[in-house]
């Protein structure tokens, strides 16, 4: 019984590790093909679709603006808003070797640290994105 503890305190160790980095060079993985993290952001503990006009406006510009900073540093390959008013607000293609890192990133959005969205992420076997660009008109298009 005293093996067992450290046993399975191993291989629980391990199976973490493996699910946080990236896959392995041995997968037979088609030409083409990366890995990235997909976040799904949805409504979180504070949404309130009653939010004041202006309140709304200055913490969605601060969303947008930190956005735009991580499409420029390579860190969000695709990020847009779903137009319906489901519980998932918008979805982020995110370039990180792990899921601690896409999560770091995420939870460093203004809406994420006010409550407003939460992150659910999920790692995905993609064809390379990496020639997609997101370009920003300078001062958000005004």
């Amino acid at each position: 019984m005293k093996n067992v503890i450290p046993v399975l305190f191993l291989l629980l160790t391990i199976a973490s590790a493996a699910q946080n980095s990236a896959p392995s060079p041995n997968l037979d993985i088609p030409k083409g093909m990366k890995q990235y993290f997909i976040g799904f952001l949805v409504k979180g503990e504070k949404y309130d679709p009653n939010m004041p006009n202006a309140e709304h406006d200055k913490l969605l510009q601060q969303h947008l603006a930190y956005i735009r900073s991580q499409a420029e540093t390579g860190k969000y390959k695709l990020a847009g808003p779903f137009l319906d008013e489901g519980n998932i607000s918008g979805i982020l293609i995110i370039d990180t070797r792990s899921r601690d890192e896409a999560k770091q990133i995420v939870s460093k959005d203004p809406m994420v640290q006010a409550g407003r969205l939460a992150i659910e992420l999920h790692p995905a076997m993609l064809a390379d994105v990496s020639c997609i660009l997101m370009e920003y008109q300078k001062n958000g298009g005004k």
